[in-house]
């Protein structure tokens, strides 16, 4: 009988496997389960570039727990206190946008573990301390709470590439390193071009550099929109593939529908709205 696969986020990275999730930025429990049941690993619940309350993101994050789906938060601040809401809302993993030095890395491990790793405020009366029903077992919410909750930043300039061996080599480090192409192709002046040769030969340097100073405690991240992509990035390194997103999924299957019907009204010479 094979062993069992690891449960959570973190303790399959810790295994070396690979993964595959997807963004969401509408705020909706119910894409998050979808998600989930499709099969994704893990969700990145999007608050920076999308805006779901904080009771909204607790269902979100509920909602992926039940359907067994790593519930990662993508922030909108690098406040530790901000960071601090989210975890005890039961969130597995901070997804830190824009980070540029080892030393960003430092604060967030302050906020995300507690002493004597990190700074993180202590209370049991939270979600993700169980609202209290386990007083006794604060020591062993803190151990979960360790060895649960992952870090994971994006570099996503040419100066935080260059820095990425830096970033990678801290301790404690981040569990995942991406390198955001389309934030990195903008910043090129190739906006929007994530698959330009400038593009990719930064993105495989990075990891390459990663693998070489991280002594395996990071994993590369990459987003991809294109099936076709996946098997070429895993190849280049990458362990976690981040497909897309829910209002990209949407928007490509709705065009796509549309176009078909377009096509098929006009070879029949039925009426066809313009576009």
């Amino acid at each position: 009988m094979s062993p069992a696969a690891p449960k959570g986020f973190k303790a399959r990275l810790r295994a070396g496997q690979s993964q595959i999730g997807c963004y969401v930025t509408l705020p909706s429990p119910d894409i998050v389960e979808l998600l989930a049941r499709a099969g994704m690993d893990y969700v990145i619940i999007d608050r920076q570039h999308a805006s779901p309350d904080w009771q909204t993101l607790a269902h979100m994050i509920r909602a992926a727990e039940a359907a067994g789906c790593a519930p990662l938060v993508r922030m909108d601040s690098k406040d530790p206190e901000t960071i601090l809401k989210v975890l005890e809302l039961g969130a597995e993993g901070i997804n830190l946008p824009l980070v540029e030095s080892a030393a960003e890395i430092r604060r967030a491990t302050d906020a995300i573990f507690y002493p004597p790793v990190g700074r993180r405020s202590a209370c049991g009366h939270t979600r993700a301390g169980g609202y209290n029903s386990r007083r006794s077992e604060f020591g062993e919410h803190v151990r979960r709470q360790h060895a649960r909750v992952a870090l994971w930043v994006a570099v996503e300039s040419p100066e935080a590439v260059a820095r990425i061996g830096e970033i990678a080599a801290s301790d404690p480090g981040p569990d995942v390193i991406g390198v955001g192409r389309g934030d990195l192709s903008a910043a090129l002046g190739l906006y929007g071009q994530v698959d330009h040769p400038e593009v990719i030969a930064a993105t495989e340097r990075a990891i390459a550099e990663v693998g070489a100073r991280s002594a395996g405690r990071s994993a590369m991240s990459i987003m991809v929109q294109k099936p076709e992509d996946i098997g070429r990035w895993l190849a280049r390194g990458s362990r976690l593939v981040t497909y897309a997103a829910d209002v990209i999924l949407l928007m490509d299957a709705a065009r796509s529908a549309v176009e078909a019907f377009r096509s098929a009204s006009q070879s029949r010479g039925l009426h066809a709205r313009a576009t």
